[in-house]
């Protein structure tokens, strides 16, 4: 199916982002298929105390087009530490906050500190 499918002017359907055919564009989506850019995701950044130790949380990411799981990976490596994907985010061992929106904020996201 494309634009004026069935006549001398069809032309396949593009990306609106990237004007690649919908086949062939890379562009982050979410799950419902909408293209999410990182700069259109405004990830929050806290710490919390948890059995008397720290944790980094993560959330306001969409877990389909940041693909958390790899972006996690890369985390956990560079800041070697532990740490998990959750249903909202992404929670790392220790209190990292600033160095986590630091590196949010150089891959486009328009990440905040929040708490205290």
């Amino acid at each position: 199916m494309g634009l004026f499918d069935g006549t001398a002017l069809e032309r396949p359907v593009t990306c609106a982002h990237c004007d690649k055919t919908i086949d062939d564009c890379d562009c982050p989506r979410s799950a419902s298929g909408e293209i999410v850019q990182p700069e259109d995701q405004s990830p929050r950044v806290r710490r919390e105390k948890r059995r008397g130790k720290w944790t980094t949380v993560v959330t306001g990411l969409d877990p389909v087009a940041t693909d958390l799981a790899t972006y996690v990976k890369t985390l956990k490596t560079t800041l070697g530490v532990g740490g998990t994907v959750t249903d909202d985010g992404f929670e790392l061992q220790g209190d990292h906050r600033d160095r986590v929106v630091d590196h949010l904020k150089e891959d486009g996201f328009q990440a905040k500190p929040s708490g205290g």
